[in-house]
């Protein structure tokens, strides 16, 4: 499969908050972005969500807490614009991609995210 384009919801854009799973305003307005420009787009697409945290707790916790924030997210697609369940796939790395180091607030902000990768 070929990306189209990809999306980051992460805390330091007003997103998923330490510790929570539940999507807030501002990833919601983002995912309705993503599906009109998916609705403008008639090709048969698929939608992978990639679930992450940062490094504090422990492993488990973290890969539990990276699912629940892709599921949150891939609940929100199917109950709100009707996205078909077979079309989403749902993964979580937890920890285990950080995009900044984990030594500072901010840091670990940005690696408290999910990634919406559209593919066709």
């Amino acid at each position: 499969r070929k990306l189209v384009f990809e999306v980051t919801l992460s805390e330091d854009q007003g997103n998923f908050k330490f510790g929570g799973a539940e999507l807030p305003d501002a990833a919601r307005a983002r995912l309705d972005q993503v599906v009109a420009q998916l609705k403008g787009d008639s090709k048969n697409v698929f939608i992978e969500i990639e679930g992450h945290t940062d490094n504090v707790g422990s492993k488990e916790i973290n890969q539990q807490l990276g699912l629940e924030r892709a599921e949150a997210v891939k609940r929100y697609l199917y109950e709100q614009h009707q996205i078909p369940l077979h079309k989403i796939n749902v993964i979580s790395y937890g920890e285990d991609k950080p995009v900044s180091p984990n030594n500072t607030r901010d840091g670990r902000a940005q690696n408290r995210r999910v990634v919406v990768k559209v593919l066709s």
